[in-house]
């Protein structure tokens, strides 16, 4: 049940335009088509819930080339998403440390930005972690959260799955009341919305529950009636969990041929998907009913496959672990690679602040050796006094803004105060400059006008002399 909750939850990027059986088609040629990048990370992270449960180290690949892709044009919320397939990935390969580490890594940044949509997702899915192992009153603080954004952003599929949850954390606690209470609410929504998927995963539920507390006859009921919504909605492995729930029910109730075709049902649908911890749960039972009937050429071949499936189930563990190892380091190739990325981006803004430092000492000095020879205006030495007021002010407001924003935390008023400050510290300085300056260029100018009045004297009375 925890991979059918991630499942749909994963899910509900899709928009549903493409929520048809061709949507992977789809997703790829929309990809192929799409020039915008921040669409693009998106796309990618739609086309990796293709391939949950059956493919992590695509999802792994399209995943990361969304994050890569995210971080190189500083696009925050698909970062935010990336990472959260990132986990749903390493989910999927049983890695739990890692999975619980890209999806707490993904709240930070949703949080930063104040994404509830991602926040409510990233907090269900750590509910859904904690649940999984066991840490039952954790997992309800996440997925009450959970609860509070889905209904603060109004998204009724997000909160129905929520409800879901919830309502399983319950029944791991033996609250069955309030595991009825949060299961009928997720039913509800779901009903309002006409979700097959969580209609058929809420009705699942409530026969667990009821299977639990001894209502077996409810519990059949519960049951059968999931079985068209999960059909509607292909929850294949939801499926066969679920006639196997009834094939147990069953033959508590003495009714062994009936429970044994309902064991064949999950078993042929199981086998059929690829599902093989519900081919060795299928095969198991049916071993054992084989054994009671005395047929023991079925019951060998049923135990065959179930060991099959078990060996299988332990070759895939293994599988995923040399997967997961191969994640970690493309992680690491691919921060490596950021870090050299962010590393030359550093050299070229230290380069642009070199050209701009040399061009505005250029600019003072060529200032000042113009002025020199020519007569200037009191006004023209404002104006450029000013100009260059300004650019230093640009130049200073260029260099420290990084350390600004990380000592302020993007405060945008401590920000704007700090600025407002050194402008402070400037203007006066520019005053005593600007003063300086223009006192040593009306004597300058003097003297220019000096020399050249006496020049036109001397040429003046050559003249004369001449004649």
């Amino acid at each position: 049940m925890k991979n059918l909750l991630l499942f749909l939850l994963t899910g509900l990027f899709l928009p549903n335009s493409i929520a048809q059986t061709n949507r992977k088609d789809s997703l790829k040629i929309a990809l192929q088509n799409e020039k915008t990048d921040t669409s693009r990370v998106l796309l990618l992270a739609d086309l990796c819930f293709e391939y949950i449960g059956s493919k992590p180290d695509t999802v792994m690949a399209l995943a990361l080339e969304g994050l890569s892709l995210s971080r190189r044009i500083g696009y925050i919320k698909g970062e935010a998403v990336s990472l959260n397939r990132i986990g749903n990935a390493y989910g999927a390969l049983g890695n739990y440390p890692k999975e619980m580490e890209s999806y707490l890594e993904s709240l930070k940044i949703n949080e930063k930005i104040h994404n509830f949509d991602g926040m409510e997702r990233n907090l269900a899915n750590i509910g859904i972690i904690k649940n999984e192992h066991g840490d039952y009153r954790l997992a309800l603080d996440y997925l009450l959260k959970a609860k509070s954004l889905a209904e603060k952003i109004n998204n009724k599929n997000l909160l129905s799955i929520v409800l879901c949850e919830i309502g399983t954390v319950y029944q791991n606690l033996e609250k069955f009341d309030s595991a009825r209470v949060f299961t009928q609410q997720a039913y509800d929504e779901a009903y309002k919305i006409n979700s097959s998927r969580m209609i058929g995963t809420s009705l699942n539920i409530m026969g667990n529950i009821h299977s639990k507390t001894g209502q077996n006859k409810l519990a059949l009921e519960y049951f059968r009636l999931s079985i068209p919504s999960l059909e509607k909605a292909e929850i294949f492995d939801g499926l066969s969990q679920t006639k196997m729930g009834m094939a147990k029910l069953l033959q508590k109730n003495g009714e062994n041929d009936s429970a044994f075709v309902y064991a064949k049902q999950s078993f042929l649908s199981a086998k059929e998907k690829g599902f093989t911890q519900e081919v060795l749960d299928a095969s198991g039972f049916l071993t054992a009913y084989y054994r009671n009937k005395r047929n023991m050429d079925s019951a060998f071949y049923y135990q065959d496959i179930a060991k099959s499936a078990y060996d299988s189930l332990f070759s895939q563990q293994k599988v995923m672990q040399l997967q997961s190892l191969a994640f970690d380091e493309k992680i690491r190739q691919q921060e490596i690679a950021l870090a050299a990325l962010q590393s030359e981006e550093q050299r070229k803004h230290n380069l642009q602040f070199t050209a701009i430092a040399i061009g505005l000492i250029t600019f003072t000095v060529f200032f000042f050796v113009l002025s020199h020879s020519i007569i200037v205006k009191t006004k023209f030495i404002e104006f450029f006094g000013v100009l260059g007021l300004m650019a230093v002010f640009e130049f200073i407001n260029l260099f420290i803004h990084p350390y600004l924003a990380h000592a302020t935390n993007d405060s945008p008023l401590l920000m704007l105060t700090m600025l407002i400050a050194i402008a402070a510290l400037l203007i006066p300085l520019h005053h005593r400059l600007e003063k300086w300056v223009t006192n040593i260029m009306v004597e300058k100018n003097k003297r220019i006008r000096l020399v050249s009045a006496r020049k036109t004297i001397e040429r003046l009375e050559g003249e004369d002399e001449i004649h």
